[in-house]
Parts: C-alpha cells; sequence; structure tokens
C-alpha cells in the first residue's frame, strides 16, 4: 500500500509541477505538434463458438439422430492497445525552454517567423 500512496503523491506532484513550468501558447516563439501516445484498455467483442447439438432427424443411417452446428457469440475480453493524440508545446527552432519562457538561441535579436 505505501507503494501506491507515494505514486499517487509523485504523479501529483508532477502534474503541479507541469502546470507551473508550462509554456504560453500566445507567446510567438512557442511552436505546437500533436503527438501520439497509447494505452492499454481491456474491450470486449463477440467470440464465435460451435454449439453441437445431436437431435432426432429422419435419416435411418444414423439411428435416426443427427450431429447439428450453430454458430453462437459468447462475449469475451482481450487487452488492446489504443492510440490517442494531443497537443503539445514547445520552443521553436532557434529557442530553448528556460522555465516557462522560450529563450532566443542567437546572440543578436530573432524572431520567430511563422
Amino acid at each position: 500500500m505505501p507503494t501506491m500512496c507515494s505514486s499517487t503523491i509523485l504523479l501529483i506532484l508532477s502534474f503541479l509541477i507541469g502546470l507551473s513550468c508550462s509554456l504560453n501558447p500566445k507567446d510567438p516563439n512557442v511552436c505546437s505538434l500533436w503527438e501520439s501516445y497509447t494505452t492499454s484498455v481491456k474491450e470486449s467483442y463477440f467470440h464465435p463458438y460451435d454449439q453441437v447439438t445431436e437431435e432426432p432427424c429422419s435419416d435411418p443411417r444414423t439411428n435416426y439422430r443427427c450431429i447439428r452446428h450453430r454458430i453462437t457469440y459468447k462475449t469475451a475480453y482481450r487487452q488492446a492497445v489504443k492510440t490517442h493524440y494531443r497537443k503539445r508545446y514547445q520552443c521553436c527552432p532557434g529557442y530553448y525552454e528556460s522555465g516557462d519562457k522560450c529563450v532566443p538561441r542567437c546572440t543578436k535579436e530573432c524572431v520567430h517567423v511563422p
């Protein structure tokens, strides 16, 4: 149980640090990009199976008993990987991140032109 609690606290702290040091998307030197990430999810699906029954029939060669096959479906579960997308902000080329700002790498004044 202590491990679970420690993990939760670490996750919350990481989130709060991320909020306090996030880049301003309206800053002209902040660029955005879409990044993908995956999650593992449990999903349900219908799994087919062959239901075999023996029924009376009119075939004397089989002692009047016939085998019948019927495909039926049962709900089953499996692990699947889902891809999601999120927008991420980073400093544009020629700038580096310093706290919550994008600072130019060049020595003279430079501006990112979109």
